[in-house]
């Protein structure tokens, strides 16, 4: 007959526990009770520290190597936790209209990642600095599903950041189709069109405001992704508008923020639009809702063309240093959080 469940918890309970100096056979009872709980039952760590009563999801994990039970892999058993409490949290369908489907495709085929990690449902995530960004994710799905927001560090570059994540009913599977399934689609009404691109300009897009070599200013459009031909097709488009356009290739710039480009590890494109009579125009027709770029749209389209630089470039300075501060104290709330969650964690 096998050891009580609740005598073996009791032991856990004990301070100053040594695992290494048990008996082996009561190590054994030990490793057969976390191996089901967590293997067999699907408990997470932190359920199970929860069931001994008075311990941690690191100390869940130092007892895991210490008696060799073998640890479900982060994702797999954070997914399996999601989809079984699922119902403590409601998920409403896709209501939007043709636009607000447009929006959504151009925002996924500019920054977000889509998969059906179980059958009937989407999920949709994304990784950002900037407060504005997680502030744009939550608005779009809040209503639909549970926005979590997880800290997250990056050992390749030792920085910080927020992963934020939805589990979304499958009306969203439109999501899952790529640029090319998507595209005829799109291009069937000039609404969808503006949307589409007003969706993929609040994923990678940028407005400047700058000053030319007579003092003057000068406006463009910057789109910027790793997929030229995405880039080309919103040239086109920008072209059959009466717009000038060029496409440049850019090269890796690593981590931070360097002007108004964001940090890549990989080779991408930049494609920018401009127009001495048109550009404002087309600043106008797109319908952004990031909270960023919405505030640089604002400072474009009070340029006058009686106006030169130093009457916006104290504006437009003033808040490319709000932005920057925003981003630093974003990031800074990450690690904290992010060490508050793992007590062992060491940059080194």
């Amino acid at each position: 007959m096998g050891v009580p469940q609740e005598e073996l918890l009791a032991l856990l309970r004990t301070t100053g526990l040594s695992i290494k100096d048990l008996d082996p056979e009561k190590k054994e009872q030990l490793r057969e009770l976390m191996d089901r709980l967590h293997n067999s039952q699907g408990l997470s760590l932190n359920d199970i520290a929860r069931l001994i009563g008075n311990k941690t999801s690191g100390y869940t994990s130092w007892l895991c190597r210490q008696l060799g039970v073998k640890r479900r892999p982060f994702e797999e058993a954070r997914l399996k936790g999601i989809r079984e409490k699922r119902r403590k949290y409601q998920r409403k369908p896709f209501d939007g209209t043709d636009e607000d489907r447009a929006y959504l495709l151009g925002l996924r085929h500019g920054d977000l990642s889509v998969s059906t990690p179980w059958k009937g449902v989407v999920r949709v995530s994304t990784s950002t600095t900037h407060p504005a960004m997680a502030q744009l994710f939550t608005s779009l799905f809040e209503l639909h599903g549970h926005v979590y927001k997880i800290p997250r560090y990056k050992k390749d570059t030792k920085t910080f950041e927020w992963n934020l994540e939805v589990i979304l009913d499958d009306s969203f599977s439109f999501l899952l189709k790529g640029f090319e399934e998507s595209k005829a689609w799109i291009e069937h009404s000039q609404d969808r069109l503006i949307a589409y691109l007003s969706g993929f300009f609040d994923a990678e897009g940028s407005i400047v405001v700058t000053r030319n070599t007579r003092g003057g200013i000068v406006i463009f459009v910057d789109y910027f992704n790793e997929r030229r031909q995405i880039l080309e097709w919103i040239s086109d488009a920008a072209r059959a508008m009466g717009l000038g356009t060029s496409i440049r290739l850019n090269k890796p710039i690593g981590p931070g923020t360097t002007g108004f480009l964001l940090s890549h590890n990989h080779d991408y494109w930049q494609m920018s639009i401009f127009s001495k009579s048109g550009i404002q125009g087309f600043i106008q027709s797109l319908r952004l809702r990031h909270p960023e770029k919405m505030a640089r749209r604002d400072i474009a389209l009070s340029v006058t063309t009686q106006m030169r630089y130093h009457d916006v470039g104290d504006t437009v300075v003033s808040l490319r240093a709000q932005i920057k501060e925003q981003v630093a104290e974003f990031v800074r709330l990450a690690e904290t959080t992010y060490v508050e969650k793992h007590p062992s964690f060491s940059s080194d």
